[in-house]
């Protein structure tokens, strides 16, 4: 029994023997270690870069681009280009792990091209620009002729009496250049819906030039109509207020006769002189009017002088001058 025991372990032990070389290292370990490092390059002639550096990437491999200048990449990523070759070329084994791509593109073309396309939308931005700014110009002429339009003086004329259907500008004041050269009595009333006189603008006798105001702060109507007894011709301008003349007061203003004007100044005093024969008429208008002087004859005196729209009936020479 105990013989029998010491062959089987002798058995055993030569078995365990014969499994291992001669060096005692495991048979197989050299040419699988060769086999993980030795890569095989697919072919990827024909694929975008970005499509061929995903099969590199699926073998353990990774790409670099070069263009057909032999020149790599390295500023902008080449992704709309295509592979023409690889460098180990396909289907050979490699031990590196960075493979050349030639592409069909060079990236300095692709960079040119890239500025020439930034210029020209550069270009293409400013020429929008410009034409975005010419046209805004254009419609704000537009607007503004559109206005000088509206605002341009309305001129009527006729000789001898009538009945004058007129346009206003607008609802409210407005200003009338009146002209006449007859020699006999001249009149201009204003008149209402019903024909019915509401003001007396104009009353003299033979020629006539000056500058009144119709509708003004008075009036609580919209005259259409004028009634007009004239022994001449005449000639009736409808002015919007806009247009009248200003003064700021740095200067005296002067005149003859009738007129309307804004003062734009300050408020203080002023010193008003009139030369002339008949009834010298100061007025303002506005939310507060006021009759600041109403004389016959010549005048001179000084009065409180505020911002506003004033008018002056006279027959001869004026003028106001601020303290």
């Amino acid at each position: 029994m105990k013989r029998t025991l010491s062959i089987a372990a002798v058995a055993v032990l030569v078995a365990a023997l014969a499994g291992c070389g001669s060096s005692g290292t495991p048979t197989g370990d050299s040419s699988t270690a060769a086999s993980e490092q030795t890569k095989t390059v697919p072919d990827v002639a024909g694929e975008s870069f970005p499509v061929a550096n995903n099969s590199l990437n699926k073998e353990g491999l990774s790409a670099v681009a070069y263009g057909k200048d032999g020149k790599e990449w390295k500023t902008v990523y080449p992704g709309d280009t295509k592979v023409i070759s690889s460098d180990p070329a396909a289907g050979s084994s490699t031990e590196q792990k960075l493979i050349k791509l030639t592409v069909d593109l060079n990236e300095a073309d692709v960079i040119a091209a890239a500025k020439t396309a930034d210029a020209a939308a550069e270009k293409k931005r400013l020429e929008r620009i410009a034409a975005e700014k010419k046209a805004a110009e254009k419609a704000v002429a537009a607007k503004r002729a559109a206005a000088e339009a509206k605002l341009k003086p309305k001129v009527y004329s006729g000789f001898g009496d009538d009945v004058l259907a007129i346009s206003k500008h607008d609802t409210g004041a407005e200003a009338m250049v009146i002209r006449h050269t007859g020699g006999s009595n001249f009149a201009v009333h204003s008149l209402d819906s019903s024909l019915e006189s509401t003001d007396l603008l104009v009353n003299e006798i033979g020629p006539y030039n000056g500058t009144v105001l119709l509708d003004g702060s008075w009036s609580d109507t919209e005259t259409s109509k004028l009634k007009i007894t004239a022994g001449g011709a005449w000639t009736i301008t409808l002015v919007p207020l806009q247009k009248v003349k200003s003064f700021n007061g740095k200067a005296p203003i002067t005149g003859t006769g009738d007129d309307v004007f804004h003062y734009t100044g300050e408020i203080g005093s002023a010193t008003f002189t009139h030369d002339g024969g008949s009834n010298i008429a100061v007025k303002t208008h506005g939310l507060d009017p006021d009759l600041l002087i109403n004389e016959i004859g010549p005048y001179k005196g000084t009065v409180v002088w505020a911002p506003g729209l004033y008018t002056v009936t006279a027959d001869g020479n004026w003028s106001a001058t601020i303290k």
